[in-house]
């Protein structure tokens, strides 16, 4: 697996799915395992290029991201 930082979460790269910082959150609790066992997260300064497929769901997450960066 490879997990990239957010602003409020994590974005699993493999099928870009978002997960929010929830500790009754499945996946959630799958990336803290995964963070014990010595996994890696990529930064947030990464660019989502880099680590997940373009299509239209990325492109709205992209800008979605953005807008809250810019909010913060």
């Amino acid at each position: 697996m490879t997990y990239q930082l957010t602003t409020c979460g994590v974005l699993r790269t493999e099928d870009s799915s978002f997960i929010p910082q929830d500790p009754t959150n499945r996946d959630w609790l799958d990336y803290q395992a995964w963070l014990l066992s010595g996994g890696q997260v990529l930064p947030l300064s990464e660019t989502l290029e880099k680590t997940a497929s373009d299509n239209s769901v990325t492109t709205l997450a992209k800008k979605w991201l953005t807008g809250i960066g810019r909010q913060l």
